[in-house]
């Protein structure tokens, strides 16, 4: 007699990405940021749902412009925005265990050291706008050369 063995893999959300605590707690809740919309380039952006995180990758342009980029792991936190693309307008980056945001026209990426979700969350418009008003000093462009690899070509 034979018998198959169907395996499944069901993702344990929140548990094997490596969130904080505070973060968790707050998406589980279904809260949203709370700020002044229009004090905003991008106004309304919202939060997604704890069920909804995936473990996903922000691009970061290479030395020659179209040639070649870094590949860099992240959670997006966001999943609403009438003006721009929400993805990653803020995330999290497991690896570095750090918040931050992607410009995905420019391919940027700027994370906010030493800072964790009640941070964010007493004053989100200052993070959600960094990528639009860089000189704001709140956060740094990511250097990605330490931790990955030059990767030649497009990733599409």
């Amino acid at each position: 007699m034979k018998f198959i063995v169907l395996i499944f893999a069901l993702p344990i959300f929140g548990q094997n990405m490596n969130l904080p605590e505070d973060l968790t707690d707050f998406l589980k809740s279904k809260s949203e940021l709370n700020y002044d919309h229009k004090s905003v380039e991008p106004d309304f952006v919202g939060i997604i749902d704890f069920e909804k995180l995936e473990l996903g990758k922000v691009w970061i342009e290479g030395k020659t412009s179209g040639k070649s980029y870094y590949e860099i792991p992240a959670i997006n936190l966001t999943d609403r925005c009438e003006y721009y693309d929400p993805e990653f307008i803020l995330l999290y980056l497991p690896n570095e265990k750090m918040y931050g945001t992607w410009d995905s026209d420019h391919w940027t990426l700027y994370v906010f050291p030493n800072i964790n979700w009640t941070d964010i969350i007493k004053n989100p418009a200052k993070f959600i706008n960094q990528q639009w008003n860089p000189n704001q000093e709140i956060g740094i462009l990511f250097d990605p050369k330490t931790n990955y690899k030059l990767i030649n070509g497009w990733p599409f």
